[in-house]
Parts: C-alpha cells; structure tokens; sequence
C-alpha cells in the first residue's frame, strides 16, 4: 500500500513541489459498489512549516463502478483540484463543546505530528471526488422494477403505471365524481 509523508520541520522557505504516479497495486480500494482500476497521479504543492501547512494540488485516477440505476459495471475517472491547511493542535479550541466554524475554516485540518501524511490526505480528496450515485449515465432509466429488465437496453412492456396498493384508495376519492 502506498505510505508517503513530508517532514514539514524540513520543508524549503521556497515550499515544495511534488508530482507522483503511484502504480494501481500500490493504492487499490475496493469498496462495495466501486474499485480503483488504473494508476493515481497526483502533483501537490507544499508551503510552511510544523505549525501551518498549505496545500495546493490536483489529482487524477480511473475507477470502476456499478450504476445505481441498472446495475452495469462502467468506467468513470476521477478529477479534483484542492487546497488545504493544516494546522497543530489547538487544545483549548478543542476542549470546548460547541466551536462554530467560518468559512475559510473549511478546509482546514489538524495535524499531530510535524509530518504530512501525503497517503491520508489523497484518500481522503478520492472520497470526496466521488459522485453521490454512481450513474452509468445522466439519462440511465434503470430497471423495470416490475420484470427486472434493464429499461436501457429494451423496452419491456410491463404497465408502467402501477401504483402502490397502499395508495389504491386515495385515488378512488380522487377519482369519485361525486
């Protein structure tokens, strides 16, 4: 698995440029309903020290995936350009209950150590490059959920127009011309 880490005490006045291809075996995810399928590049820009970080970067990577609709495995790659700031510890921020975020907060994290995780922090930027549903496209009409039948690639005939028995009765005050 790939393991990557800067040692931000280290780290050049002029901030650090790095640009990786990280081989598919090394950074294999395999969740339920998607995988990693082809190598993870990334370039990143690093500036500051143990205290505060900034990072610039951007990464690419393909995935396979199964559409939420119909079920077909397809191909999707994975763009995102982002930036972060990390910051040491602040105990008395955390020791209270409620703290009330702004928005420049946002994408701030809090480091531990003096070093950065690189590995952490692209994990993390993957999971949220990743769409809410995985559709194998916008239109994907899915699966009859009469026959089962991919209504993408046939039409099947089954009444579309089948309403939920537990509704039948509304329609029939709706329908009633009296």
């Amino acid at each position: 698995m790939y393991e990557e880490s800067i040692d931000l005490s280290h780290l050049p006045a002029e901030g650090l440029n790095l640009d990786r291809r990280v081989h598919l075996a090394a950074w294999r995810i395999q969740e339920p309903d998607w995988e990693s399928r082809s190598d993870l590049v990334f370039d990143l820009f690093v500036l500051g020290n143990q205290h505060k970080a900034h990072v610039r970067g951007k990464f690419s990577a393909g995935i396979s995936a199964r559409c939420h609709r119909c079920l077909q495995p397809f191909d999707l790659e994975l763009a995102r350009k982002f930036r972060v700031t990390y910051l040491a510890p602040d105990q008395e921020r955390f020791a209270r209950d409620e703290i009330e975020l702004h928005d420049s907060e946002l994408e701030v994290s809090y480091m531990d150590k003096t070093y950065l995780p690189l590995h952490e922090m692209i994990h993390e930027q993957i999971f949220l490059a990743l769409p809410m549903k995985f559709l194998c496209r916008a239109d994907c009409k899915g699966l009859c959920p009469n026959c089962g039948v991919n209504l993408n690639e046939v039409e099947c005939g089954c009444d579309q127009e089948q309403m939920d028995p537990r509704w039948a009765s509304l329609k029939a005050i709706v329908n009633d011309p009296n």
